[in-house]
């Protein structure tokens, strides 16, 4: 079964620069809702390992009245139920499922709309009650079982107490955005025997009214990440991410990230998420290319100590006004994934769009862009990516990601909605198949760029650039050509798809110039820092000369 389609940008120069697209066909799978019980499945995803959770809600957006949850395992080349958990307040508007999260044997259920008196039926969008979460947990059989159901101790109506969740561990935090004047509270929970105990309520320490503190939240080990969308930071609504570490059994705040470029109206903070010394913060609003384009970006930052330092800034390929590039976000080491729901694509506006990127050396670079596969024509867009996860066991046998695409149309519904889930290894692979040749895919080889031509291609080669290795693809070398504006340290790395180093050139101190030819361009054999020869497939080569750095894609083809 084709599952899903991923466009891979491959670079290569042919009296230009000339972007090509791959489909590929990944291993993976289209999940529709299992027993087509309700709509808009896919509206909150989550994945450990082989167990995958995802919510779905009937009325308005993604949930209002008839919500539910369905956790499901993989087993063998299937996804089946493993519990169907329908709201457990039926008749009233709870947003049961509005946030989900899963850890092993723990799954978590926000409902932020809980207990209040608005009635299934009624006008009323909102249930306008404190919140509730729910604690399942998996038992002996696989199965998973409702363990604790609770609101925060000082929970007042509308404070929407499970409004985002998540769990490293027996670490639990779930926020309420609106509580106390919607300032926002983030609320730190700890399993001590078969209880949740509450052991900190996080705020910012310069939180204002409506900063909507808590708005997402995210968990790795001892350190959160908390976005307050609407905080001034400096300007009105540019919005902030706060970091807290937890040292013993405190938690105190240690960080307030905010980008380089920031400035009013850019929602920093809507999404956010955490993985071993990096942070990912969604921007959906922020305006890119200095044309005034709503777009949207997310921002990676990397730890140093308790200091936060911006690594990275990362837009869509092509921006779009109204995108909403950042609306979701995830990442797990190195690799990261955001989404831009309201992308308009090849199948239709708002259809949506992910967009996968993997850190090589210094760099992140966007590997893939996932789309739906089936669009839904003049009735409105898919919104995929409208909620994304990463499994978080990077370097496992099992590196699923999961999408949720809870407008997608399938034969019996029109907003049916699906989860699309496939493994990041393959989506990292440009997956060509090895028994076909090169002339198959109608790929130019590169050309050995002259002076002349690199004049055409850089516009101004005054500069210091990378360009396409030539041969590509190859077998078994290959030659790297650059340019440098001033004297400088000169190395090439060499990763593999996953980023992990396979070879390193150092080519020593060079003047400001050309090195464009195979006299004077870096030169690699095709073997890694052993003398092996590589395996054919995607590597990726970083030039760095000085403070500049930039990657390239390149593919061996034995």
């Amino acid at each position: 079964m084709k599952v899903l389609q991923i466009f891979l940008a491959c670079f290569i120069f042919l009296i230009g620069q000339v972007a090509l697209s791959y489909a590929v066909d990944p291993k993976g799978e289209v999940i529709p809702v299992p027993v087509n019980e309700g709509i808009h499945w896919g509206g909150s995803v989550d994945i450990s390992e082989t167990t995958l959770i995802a919510g779905y809600g009937s009325k308005f957006g993604n949930f209002g009245n008839d919500d539910g949850v369905y956790i499901m395992e993989q087993k063998g080349e299937e996804w089946e139920v493993l519990n169907h958990f329908p709201s457990p307040n039926q008749g009233r508007i709870n947003y049961f499922g509005l946030a989900v999260a899963l850890e092993e044997n723990l799954a978590v259920i926000g409902a932020p709309e809980q207990g209040g008196n608005l009635l299934k039926g009624g006008l009323g969008l909102l249930g306008e009650g404190p919140g509730r979460v729910y604690v399942y947990r998996r038992g002996s059989g696989g199965n998973f079982a409702l363990m604790e159901a609770f609101s925060a101790n000082d929970a007042r109506d509308l404070d929407r107490f499970g409004f985002a969740v998540d769990i490293s561990g027996t670490t639990l935090v779930v926020s309420a955005p609106l509580h106390d004047q919607e300032k926002g509270a983030v609320y730190v929970y700890t399993l001590e025997g078969d209880e949740w105990k509450q052991q900190a309520q996080l705020q910012a320490d310069d939180g204002g009214r409506k900063n909507r503190f808590g708005w997402d939240c995210a968990i790795s080990a001892d350190t959160v990440v908390v976005g307050a969308p609407l905080a001034a930071a400096p300007d009105r609504h540019s919005g902030a991410a706060y970091v807290f570490k937890r040292k013993g059994n405190v938690w105190k705040q240690t960080a307030k990230l905010a980008p380089h470029d920031g400035d009013g109206g850019d929602h920093l903070g809507l999404s956010v998420d955490v993985s071993e010394g990096h942070a990912i913060v969604g921007a959906h609003r922020d305006e890119n290319h200095g044309n005034r384009r709503v777009s949207g970006s997310a921002y990676i930052f990397s730890e140093a100590g308790d200091t936060y330092t911006q690594e990275a800034k990362l837009t869509a390929d092509k921006p779009q006004e109204g995108a909403s590039f950042g609306w979701t976000v995830a990442i797990d080491v190195n690799r990261a994934l955001v989404s831009a729901p309201f992308a308009d694509t090849k199948i239709g506006d708002d259809s949506g769009a992910v967009y996968a990127f993997l850190k090589v050396g210094p760099n992140w670079v966007l590997q893939a862009i996932v789309m739906p596969e089936r669009g839904q024509g003049k009735e409105g867009g898919d919104l995929m990516g409208y909620a994304v996860a990463l499994d978080g066991k990077f370097g496992r046998d099992f590196n699923y990601a999961a999408i949720g695409v809870p407008w997608e149309a399938t034969p019996e519904h029109l907003d049916e909605g699906s989860v699309y889930l496939f493994d990041t290894e393959d989506i990292n692979n440009l997956n060509i198949p090895l028994s076909k040749n090169i002339e198959d895919f109608k790929i130019p080889l590169s050309v050995e760029p002259t002076d002349d031509l690199a004049l055409i291609m850089l516009g101004d080669i005054k500069r210091t650039a990378l360009l396409q290795n030539f041969p590509n693809p190859f077998n078994p070398e290959t030659w790297i050509p650059y340019t440098l504006a001033n004297d400088a340290k000169v190395k090439v790395r060499i990763y593999d798809v996953q980023g992990v180093p396979v070879r390193q050139l150092d080519i020593g101190r060079q003047r400001a110039g050309r090195y464009l030819n195979r006299q004077t361009a870096a030169y690699w054999d095709g073997r890694d820092q052993s003398g092996a020869s590589v395996a054919s497939g995607v590597y990726y080569y970083t030039l760095e000369a000085g403070a500049f750095s930039e990657t390239r894609r390149m593919v061996i083809q034995k």
